[in-house]
């Protein structure tokens, strides 16, 4: 994973403190370069705007867990090294997560570190679902425990994700022939 220079790094934290007064829509990079103290032309030598400044710290925090685990990483390290990133950056999240453009980045990001790690993409209902749950995690200020919003995107991860076809195939055969029966003593 490549690391921030300190020009980066300086960009980032300006960005970090004019989304402490202000929302992502109206956040600036007239704003973020006087914050940074920068010219315009240093934050371009960069950025191609705020948007490519959004997506290249969400993504650079949501690989961190390559940092620490390599290539040796499980999918339940990966997702909660995403989370612990949400909670530790929770202005940022929070503000890109309340905006559609900003929750877009979020969902960039996400599909950057699957196609990176897995060489595939979540599916487009799943990542959706991800989103809704950090959204409404965002809202409660990131309180919920990781382990809870883990929980969550688990129970909202399409099958088709973790199981191959033919064993999707073999568990729908089994449950599509169960009687009325079945179904009334499992809500039970």
């Amino acid at each position: 994973m490549r690391t921030q220079n300190e020009m980066e790094k300086k960009i980032a934290d300006a960005f970090y403190e004019i989304l402490k007064s202000t929302s992502f829509a109206k956040a600036k990079v007239t704003s973020i370069t006087k914050a940074a103290g920068i010219s315009h032309q240093t934050f371009y030598r960069y950025y191609l705007d705020k948007y490519d400044l959004s997506l290249k710290i969400a993504t650079g925090k949501f690989f961190a867990f390559h940092d620490i685990y390599s290539n040796n990483a499980t999918w339940k390290e990966i997702v909660i090294s995403i989370l612990n990133s949400i909670k530790n950056y929770p202005v940022f999240f929070k503000k890109l997560l309340a905006d559609p453009e900003g929750a877009e980045i979020v969902w960039q990001s996400i599909i950057a570190v699957t196609e990176t790690f897995v060489g595939g993409q979540l599916s487009k209902h799943s990542v959706a679902a991800w989103i809704s749950i950090f959204q409404d995690w965002g809202k409660d200020d990131f309180r919920a425990p990781v382990s809870q919003i883990y929980s969550q995107l688990r129970m909202h991860t399409s099958i088709k994700e973790v199981m191959s076809e033919k064993e999707i195939e073999k568990i729908m055969s089994v449950y599509e022939n169960q009687t009325l029966n079945y179904f009334i003593q499992k809500i039970k």
